[in-house]
């Protein structure tokens, strides 16, 4: 055979060989790209599950139950939910246990979280009451009667009624921007800072026939754990200084194993006739809504 003959059949084999190795390359790419889409766009029903971490809040006059079993019934999606305190909603989320997490605007463990790019940044969901003013059953200061919480907080210094500060981080910055605002009257006799927290304040301020402040959910829940409740009433303003707002966090993968359902939860949380259902809340005994919609806080445009 001849040299000429021998090299064009060696170049023949080493051009298919190369088209033999891009045919290869074609064919894992068309078959493993269309798969991962697949996956990403998966339905409900190959994805059913959204697991959902939540401060207690979420829960608050039934919320949590009559938004998971409407999200259920119209996706079919099925939810399971998680409760606990900030951390440890984020340690579930850390842990790779949670699609999406709920709760306070602010809090450091939500910025953490969000700043080191394991979750989306926040969507502002709705607010609820934690500054409510907890008052005696007579009133002396009248606080009942007036719609802004800082003419209650004056009503309280002029009567010099007491008044036992809750010596809770968020409620003493509530408090003592409160006390700014009505003029910074002085506080001797009445103004009782005696570093007492949740319940322990509460007790305070029934044995002394005075006045305090605290979140409405806590204070519900402690009054309906005694034997007999305190001596004390709830009175809700619809102030925003006296509210904090409930955010959503979708988690990023690899942490969650449902991105797609997660963000079809918080999609359904910013719905409109989600949002009105959110401030149609009530709870026994109070006048009033008890949440607000925050979903107008985003950007919506």
């Amino acid at each position: 055979m001849n040299r000429n003959l021998l090299g064009r059949r060696s170049r023949s084999l080493r051009a298919g060989a190369r088209l033999s190795l891009v045919a290869v390359a074609a064919g894992l790419v068309l078959n493993v790209t269309p798969a991962t889409r697949d996956a990403e766009a998966a339905p409900p029903q190959q994805q059913p599950v959204v697991r959902l971490a939540a401060v207690n809040a979420l829960q608050f006059g039934g919320l949590g139950n009559q938004l998971v079993a409407d999200f259920e019934q119209r996706t079919g999606y099925r939810v399971t939910v998680f409760i606990g305190t900030a951390g440890e909603v984020f340690a579930q989320a850390g842990a790779g246990d949670a699609d999406i997490v709920m709760t306070h605007w602010g809090f450091t463990e939500l910025e953490n979280f969000v700043s080191e790019g394991r979750g989306k940044w926040p969507k502002m969901i709705f607010s609820n009451s934690t500054g409510t003013f907890i008052i005696p059953p007579n009133d002396p200061a009248g606080v009942r009667d007036v719609t802004d919480p800082v003419q209650a907080f004056e009503r309280i210094a002029e009567s010099e009624s007491p008044f036992v500060v809750n010596d809770i981080g968020q409620i003493r910055y509530t408090t003592d921007t409160l006390w700014n605002a009505a003029g910074r009257p002085d506080r001797e006799g009445w103004y009782l800072d005696l570093g007492l927290s949740g319940p322990a304040a509460m007790q305070e301020a029934a044995g002394r026939g005075g006045y305090t402040i605290w979140g409405l959910q806590p204070f519900l829940g402690m009054q309906g754990s005694l034997p007999e409740p305190l001596p004390l009433e709830p009175v809700v303003f619809q102030d925003s200084m006296l509210q904090r707002s409930i955010s959503s966090v979708v988690v990023n993968r690899p942490l969650s194993r449902n991105v797609r359902g997660a963000l079809a939860f918080e999609r359904y949380l910013l719905e409109l006739a989600t949002q009105a259902r959110i401030r149609a809340v009530s709870v026994p005994n109070v006048e009033g809504p008890v949440m607000w919609p925050a979903g107008n806080q985003n950007d919506n445009d």
